[in-house]
């Protein structure tokens, strides 16, 4: 199957005929002055975290970009990046250009330095197409190791460097993007809690935060109250605040699974 690269919103309505069925996949887009980075998420695996990570690297890799067309490594065109959730599509890399634009489709959650070493290989002098092969033909682990192939041989430590800068922010609280991670942190202080779960959400004076194994409620960057998760989460809570309570649901409002009362300080479980 052949990847077809278009206009960023056109991927928005097509690309799903060629790598994923749109009823399973959360999409997000980061646009920035010469990338445009599509992220396809599995819905049952979705983390809104996960897609600021994204915008972070986003931001990070247009700058990589500019500081290579500066330098007359890269032709001032710009980058269209698809990545998709490596559960949706069969596993591939394909790199190609033309006139117009540099265009990128991976599967799996690529790290910055693996999208950096796809704008190198972009650079380099005598540059030609890469395509993994056929799934149908050669199956996907050959398929993963011509992917970690392409990596192992082409990827050089780079010394460029950027400030850590915020991807998200709700009043004290952001989450900042720094050393390819994203950390929580509260009125300068930076948190502990692992930005793996839905994104903080406030009731009244306090927060609460959560991680995949962990419910957090903080008040004055401290932690009054933890609940633990039997089953650690990899995907979002639906959570709805309300003047005195909050409910943590899957999958929709009337399906909660904890119930925290800000009077009491206190969470409810939903019995199974």
């Amino acid at each position: 199957m052949k990847t077809r690269f278009l206009t960023i919103t056109t991927i928005l309505l097509l690309s799903f005929c060629t790598k994923a069925m749109a009823t399973f996949c959360v999409d997000r887009i980061y646009r920035e002055e010469k990338v445009n980075l599509y992220l396809c998420q599995n819905h049952s695996g979705f983390n809104e975290t996960r897609g600021l990570l994204f915008k972070g690297r986003a931001k990070v890799l247009n700058e990589y970009i500019k500081d290579k067309i500066a330098k007359g490594e890269l032709t001032d065109k710009r980058f269209e990046i698809q990545v998709y959730d490596a559960i949706l599509t069969y596993q591939h890399l394909e790199l190609t250009q033309g006139k117009n634009g540099y265009f990128v489709s991976l599967s799996g959650y690529a790290s910055l330095q693996e999208l950096m070493t796809i704008v190198d290989y972009f650079a380099k002098p005598g540059w030609q197409p890469f395509l993994t092969g056929d799934y149908q033909t050669i199956g996907s682990e050959m398929i993963l190791k011509q992917i970690d192939r392409f990596y192992e041989q082409h990827t050089v430590p780079t010394t460029f460097g950027y400030e850590p800068f915020p991807v998200w922010e709700k009043e004290e609280v952001s989450l900042e993007y720094a050393g390819d991670s994203l950390k929580y942190v509260m009125n300068h202080t930076p948190l502990s809690f692992q930005p793996t779960c839905s994104l903080p959400v406030k009731i009244q004076d306090r927060f609460l935060f959560f991680q995949a194994d962990s419910i957090f409620v903080v008040q004055d960057i401290q932690v009054i109250k933890t609940q633990k998760i039997e089953d650690s989460m990899y995907e979002d809570f639906n959570v709805y605040v309300f003047p005195k309570w909050v409910n943590i649901c899957w999958g929709g409002e009337d399906n909660w699974a904890f119930s925290y009362s800000y009077d009491k300080n206190r969470f409810s479980k939903r019995n199974q």
